[in-house]
């Protein structure tokens, strides 16, 4: 399936022939040695990987990156505890006023 895939004038868009340094459409220079666009997919996909990975690590250095962050998680953590918390308490309170309600009929 990827070995039909052909390489497309930036300009015109026209189908390139395979090591094509003009395109026969529009005339135009295409930059690259004729690599194959499997090739040159990998080669974008590579660096676009890379460069994420460096702004990632770069924002790991950041102050304030971390920062926000830090309360993202303490948000995330929140938002997973509170309904806990507030769901154990009301547990708890609903026992201790049963325990009052029936302890003092007895």
């Amino acid at each position: 399936m990827t070995e039909n895939l052909t390489r497309m004038c930036p300009h015109c868009d026209a189908a390139l022939a395979e090591g094509a340094k003009y395109c026969s459409s529009c005339g135009a220079f295409v930059a690259g040695d004729g690599e194959s666009t499997l090739e040159s997919a990998k080669a974008f996909v590579k660096n676009t990987a890379a460069e994420a990975e460096q702004a990632a690590r770069g924002l790991m250095k950041d102050e304030n990156a971390q920062k926000i962050a830090g309360g993202a998680a303490i948000g995330a953590v929140a938002a997973i505890l509170l309904p806990i918390s507030m769901a154990t308490g009301a547990i708890i309170g609903g026992g201790i006023m049963a325990y009052n309600r029936f302890a003092k009929k007895a």
